[in-house]
């Protein structure tokens, strides 16, 4: 095995019991023990606990727990439930034949089982989608399927097939066989309702003729409906249900068939927590249920402090978040587990999860709401085995060795490759490292070029796909995949680092929950596919978009701050709790569900009887569930309760607070308080309070910032060095100066080797910025813009018609050649095509108008002359023309469509600069060069700029006339001061006309968001 380099001890674990000294609940009414019975009651007001206590008095009073049914409305409850009975009943002689909780699908899959005589398999939303989509791609391609015509672009989309899956998810609740989905379209005139029939059809097909043809597969929806259709009869004495107001028409079915001949049936809810309705859901199975009795809870038993606050920005918001908590967790001894942050989306997770880690606390979201592929760890194990047996791109071949599995960090890696190149100069140090990585490759003698990190690396990976490949013959999906993983050394590592707890603990946590489920996922991928190569199975990963469904086995809560959204926290409490992200736009969020398939009016037909073309606006209904939903979330906490949005209306995007919170503040009579991150940023009718992030870091930086600040009062000044000196002396990292950018010597003063050249376009961004023109030169694009490109062909055209080559043809090649370099859309490729066109042809419009006054002297000719002492002008020149008088003119071709005033092109730096390069050169064939000794320089007429891209009808000039041989002079001082700038070690920085769009902002000193970094 190879073991990584830097491998922690693992911490000692000790086992602690299990608290079982539960406090006793007292109701004021005797518990149910026959009939049925409905319990209600607001949120935390004890519905669930009551429903909890009438099964420990059932089973205390000697009824068998076998015959106790506890119905949850999701698995997540259902486990809550579960562990506080077993810890309820801890130390006693309960024992039970069968599942005392079950879900609605868990309850549906068992009852499917007992009465199928094949076996019954669960296949995952992740793997449903994965089917979907290949089955769309298929209709796309070979034009299969009746779907409308203004729907079929679209059936490649990913939206189409979400939109499609939830529409057929809604349709399986209600136990709509294909031939029904397809009368209804017909009978409605909803042709896409027809066309989802014909592909419900083609796709129970392929899963009947799948390779797991042994078993029956169904989805969670598909469970109930299917349970349904067999005979059902009750083998429970008490039958629980919970939560009954999550409960869609086809579960409700199923619970009410088990009611007959049961002893006791208690049903437990609260409508204003239905929140489910784009499920399907509906509380009426709850409020209409017939029933003997019913208690109804009348007060909620959590009663937490709430404050709500609004910020200026979202980073705000996050760093008050992260403080809030981290005060919570060091000052009260708030443990993490029993603090959560709530958000309405899914999409809001990733920001705050950020934040979080960033500043020291640790984050636990649920592994069943994780797409596998878009965990690290997974999708770098998966490209390590697709390394096994096939050559891995320079790119893969990097994320290897720089993920968990290689174990580089990205200067090794470079170091590495450049060790390579001096191993063998013929072959780029890449290629070497791919070559090194094939199954027959040996590893050479690399004779000292490799530092002993470097031969790490390279041994670690080959040692990691020597294990995978030790295993692929004749071993298993499970087999290989364990080979890989074990070879890593990544397992104790991980373990380790969960061990220690904290924010690196919760990611080491991430990463073995992610392994885990991807072995669940391969165990079931070998159970079903016996056959199945390893390559299948990482195509069926690759493949899922969706969040897998993987089995949660953990038998404790992670002591890690909850993050999740709404909707998940049905059923929960914490003690603490931040309700984050409260945005307009965000919350309410009024968007309608499968609009594409008109799946509300569906919906809406079946369950209530509404004729799908009668106009009916769902908006109010929408609202109502949004504020349900927010009060959901708003009465999770029993101990303290924060709200936060932000507000920031002159912002790029700009926001504001979510109407429900200003309804909650009103509703609990409390003050929204306004918090900033910018102490300055206080006005005369503004004063937020400043966000301070109680940690090491932010106290260091904000110490730092005071003591060089020399705005800073005296006293301030000194008081921060006093508690810096404090800090320094305690050993904490970045309080002593010594360790400070501002006052350590950089690590060179020497300057660059002098050029000896300048050319026309670097004088004109010397003179504008140095900085920008010397910084701005070292970034590199990704894709060569647009604009640069188009400019690039346009020139080559004027080349090309400027020695000869005939001007159709040239114009033909130009455009074939743009059409190459394009990937854009094809709506936008006939749009830059007539644009690029339009250009060519302006440009020869000009060049054969000024054939008149104008005779050509040579194109794109090279120019290198000395200008003044100890500095050359060096470049190209697009055209060298003569006038009739015999004086040489410079044409300028430019493609931008912005003309300058004529009195800026006087003073335009580069004509300026090749009149100077003129004035001091002679013609050498086609190369502008020094005269020899007594030759005078070239007789300057002036310059032209030509602008084909203007506005106007024909393509705009500027003329620059000849510049004295005093203001030539004056311009050629200004250069040697140019060259000493290039050679550095500092660089000057100017406001100019480009500081608006210019890429070094960042990092100037005169632009606002560049002192931060300048000025440590």
């Amino acid at each position: 095995m190879i073991t990584p380099a830097t491998l922690p001890p693992i911490p000692e674990v000790r086992l602690v019991p299990r608290d079982t000294h539960l406090p006793e609940r007292s109701w004021g009414t005797d518990l149910p023990c026959t009939g049925t019975w409905r319990v209600t009651g607001p949120a935390g007001s004890g519905v669930t606990s009551l429903l909890i206590d009438t099964v420990l008095t059932r089973i205390n009073a000697g009824q068998d727990p076998t015959g106790i049914l506890v119905v949850a409305s999701s698995k997540e409850t259902g486990a809550r439930i579960r562990r506080e009975i077993t810890g309820r009943l801890a130390g006693t002689d309960f024992a039970s034949e069968a599942p005392l909780v079950r879900s609605v699908h868990s309850l549906a899959f068992a009852l499917l089982r007992d009465a199928s005589e094949e076996p019954v398999r669960l296949i995952t939303g992740a793997e449903q989608d994965a089917v979907i989509r290949e089955l769309l791609t298929g209709h796309a391609e070979e034009g299969r399927g009746t779907w409308p015509a203004e729907h079929r672009p679209a059936l490649t989309f990913v939206g189409f097939a979400r939109q499609l899956r939830d529409f057929l998810l809604r349709a399986a609740e209600r136990g709509l066989s294909p031939e029904r989905l397809e009368q209804l379209g017909h009978r409605y005139g909803r042709p896409i309702w027809t066309a989802a029939g014909g592909f419900l059809r083609e796709y129970e097909q392929t899963m009947a003729l799948s390779a797991a043809s042994s078993y029956t597969s169904y989805s969670a929806s598909e469970l109930v409906a299917a349970a349904l259709e067999k005979p059902l009869s009750s083998r429970w004495h008490t039958l629980i249900v919970d939560d009954a107001q999550h409960l869609d028409p086809t579960s409700a079915e199923l619970v009410r068939r088990l009611i007959p001949g049961t002893e006791l049936v208690v049903v437990g809810g609260d409508p204003q927590q239905s929140i489910f309705h784009f499920r399907g859901a509906s509380p009426k199975f709850l409020t209409g249920l017939p029933v003997d009795g019913e208690i109804v809870l009348p007060a909620t038993r959590r009663n937490p402090e709430r404050e709500v606050v609004v910020v200026d920005s979202p980073p705000t918001q996050n760093a008050l978040i992260a403080d809030r908590i981290r005060r919570a967790h060091l000052l009260e001894g708030v443990a993490w587990s029993d603090i959560a942050v709530i958000v309405r989306s899914t999409g809001q997770l990733a920001a705050v999860r950020r934040a979080l880690l960033a500043a020291g606390v640790p984050v636990h979201i649920s592994p069943t709401d994780v797409v596998l592929t878009e965990q690290r760890i997974v999708s770098n194990l998966l490209l390590g085995i697709r390394a096994l047996t096939e050559e891995l791109n320079p790119a893969e071949l990097e994320d290897l060795l720089l993920g968990p599995v290689g174990g580089a960090d990205p200067v090794t890696l470079r170091r590495l490759i450049r060790g390579l190149r001096r191993f063998d100069p013929t072959t780029r140090g890449i290629d070497t490292l791919r070559g090194l990585l094939l199954p027959d490759a040996e590893m050479p003698d690399f004779g000292g070029l490799l530092t002993e990190r470097e031969q790490a690396i390279l041994t670690r990976i080959c040692g990691v796909l020597g294990a995978g490949r030790a295993a692929l013959p004749g071993g298993s999906v499970e087999e290989v995949l364990w080979a890989v993983w074990s070879a890593t050394g990544l397992s104790d590592h991980l373990l380790a680092a969960s061990l220690r707890g904290g924010a690196g603990g919760s990611q080491a946590d991430r990463d073995l929950d992610a392994m885990m489920s991807l072995f669940d996922a391969a165990g079931d991928y070998a159970e079903r596919r016996p056959t199945g190569s390893i390559h299948g199975f990482i195509a069926h990963i690759t493949e899922q978009e969706l969040p897998t469904g993987v089995r949660d086995r953990r038998s404790a809560t992670p002591e890690a701050v909850t993050l999740l959204t709404a909707h998940g926290t049905v059923g929960a409490q914490w003690g603490h709790v931040v309700l984050a992200g409260a945005q307009e736009g965000e919350w309410p969020s009024l968007g309608e569900t499968g609009s594409l398939f008109d799946q509300e009016e569906l919906v809406e037909l079946l369950d209530a009887g509404v004729d799908p073309d009668a106009i009916v606006s769902h908006t109010a209904d929408r609202l109502k569930e949004e504020r349900r939903l927010f009060h959901v979330a708003a009465t999770r906490a029993t101990t303290r309760l924060l709200v936060t949005a932000a507000y920031c209306p002159d912002a790029d995007e700009p926001t504001e607070p979510s109407r429900f919170v200003g309804e909650f503040a009103t509703t609990h009579d409390l003050e929204i308080q306004r918090f900033s991150a910018d102490p300055a940023g206080e006005t005369a009718d503004y004063e937020p309070l400043h966000v301070r992030l109680l940690s090491v870091p932010s106290l260091l930086a904000e110490l730092r910032r005071v003591v060089c600040d020399p705005a800073a009062r005296a006293d301030e000044r000194t008081q921060a060095a006093r508690q810096l000196a404090r800090l320094a002396a305690a050993g904490v990292p970045g309080a002593d100066p010594k360790d400070w950018w501002t006052t350590t010597r950089p690590s060179t003063m020497e300057q660059l080797p002098q050029a000896d050249a300048l050319s026309p376009s670097r004088i004109e961004g010397l003179l504008a910025c140095p900085l920008q023109e010397v910084i701005q030169r070292l970034i590199t694009e990704e894709d060569t813009p647009a604009a640069l490109t188009r400019g690039t062909l346009v020139h080559a055209y004027l080349e090309a018609v400027g020695n000869g080559v005939d001007t159709q043809q040239a114009k033909d090649l130009t455009l074939a050649s743009w059409g190459q370099l394009q990937d854009n859309p094809a709506w936008r490729v006939a749009l830059e095509h007539e644009s690029v066109a339009r250009l060519l042809d302006r440009t020869s419009q000009w060049l054969a108008q000024s054939r008149s006054t104008y005779t050509q002297v040579g194109v794109e000719l090279d120019l290198d002359v000395q200008v003044t002492e100890g500095v050359r002008i060096r470049g190209r020149m697009d055209r060298l023309e003569k006038d009739a008088s015999g004086e040489h003119w410079v044409v300028d071709l430019k493609t931008g469509t912005t003309v300058p005033s004529k009195d800026a092109a006087q003073r335009h730096v580069q004509l300026t600069a090749y009149q100077l390069a003129l004035r001091n050169g002679v013609l050498d064939g086609d190369r502008i060069t020094d005269p020899a000794p007594g030759e005078e320089g070239l007789p300057v007429g002036g310059g032209v700029l030509v602008y084909p891209g203007s506005s106007t009808k024909t393509a705009s000039t500027r003329e620059q006339t000849a510049h004295s041989p005093e203001e030539l002079a004056e311009f050629a001082a200004q250069l040697p001061g140019l060259v000493t700038e290039l050679a550095g070690p500092t660089l000057t920085a100017r406001i100019n006309d480009n500081c608006e769009r210019c890429a070094v902002r960042t990092i100037c000193p005169l632009q606002p968001e560049g002192k931060a970094t300048t000025r440590v």
